[in-house]
């Protein structure tokens, strides 16, 4: 149902779903090629993935989804004015659901954290630098 909260349920899964996790792994893949030969610790990309995932299909399920389908019995039910109006949406279901969406929220939130952190912990060293040196070139980690 267009205009409810159907809606945004479409935006986050769409919008951040797909085209947020391809500008993610462009932002990897480019990142990668910076510096092929270095090793990368990706424990905390792990944790970002997953917490982004679970945290964006908790806010949708277990709020946005909830909150647009009863909307839209409310819609058909009483008529769209009702469904969209503070009575209906100020009871105390619909403001629980509401609130539901924090725990998701929370979980995307260090999800996202957690590939920022990974992001700026990537720091080619010496020995990263030493590894691409081309052949004949002095290395800068050994001075051969």
């Amino acid at each position: 149902m267009q205009g409810l909260n159907t809606t945004p349920v479409h935006g986050h899964a769409a919008l951040f779903g797909d085209y947020g996790m391809l500008g993610i792994g462009l932002m990897l893949v480019c990142l990668r090629a910076l510096v092929p030969a270095l090793e990368w610790k990706d424990r905390w990309l792990k944790v970002g993935f997953w917490a982004m995932n679970i945290g964006l299909m908790g806010m949708c399920v277990g709020s946005l989804l909830p909150v647009g389908l009863l909307q839209t019995w409310a819609s058909v039910d009483q008529g769209y004015w009702y469904a969209r109006s503070t009575e209906f949406l100020g009871t105390p279901l619909m403001q629980t659901l509401r609130w539901m969406r924090v725990p998701g929220d929370t979980i995307f939130a260090i999800g996202e954290l957690a590939i920022v952190w990974f992001v700026f912990s990537i720091r080619p060293g010496k020995a990263a630098l030493g590894a691409i040196a081309p052949a004949g070139v002095p290395s800068p980690a050994t001075g051969d």
